[in-house]
C-alpha cells in the first residue's frame, strides 16, 4: 500500500490516481501521519425485487363465489311478490 500526501494529492492526482487502480488503496499523510484512508469506488449490487403475483393478489380481493343454495335463495328473494 503506498502513501501520498495532501500536497500530492493536490498536485499530481493523475499520478495517485494511477497508484490507486494498481494497488486498490492509498494512504494519505497529513504532516507525515497518515489521516485518510483513499479507496476506489465499488457500486454496492443491486437487490433483486420480488416479483409481484398480480393475478393472485386480485384474486384475493375478490369475494368468494356463492353456493348453489345460496344463489337459488337470494333468486327467490329478489322475484317478490307480483
Amino acid at each position: 500500500m503506498s502513501t501520498a500526501t495532501i500536497r500530492e494529492l493536490r498536485t499530481s492526482f493523475p499520478k495517485i490516481r494511477a497508484r490507486l487502480d494498481r494497488e486498490g488503496q492509498v494512504i494519505i499523510t497529513d504532516r507525515g501521519k497518515p489521516a485518510f484512508l483513499l479507496t476506489a469506488y465499488q457500486e454496492p449490487p443491486k437487490k433483486k425485487r420480488p416479483r409481484i403475483d398480480y393475478y393472485a393478489r386480485l384474486l384475493s380481493y375478490m369475494p368468494k363465489p356463492m353456493s348453489a343454495a345460496a344463489e337459488r335463495a337470494l333468486d327467490e328473494a329478489n322475484r317478490g311478490s307480483q
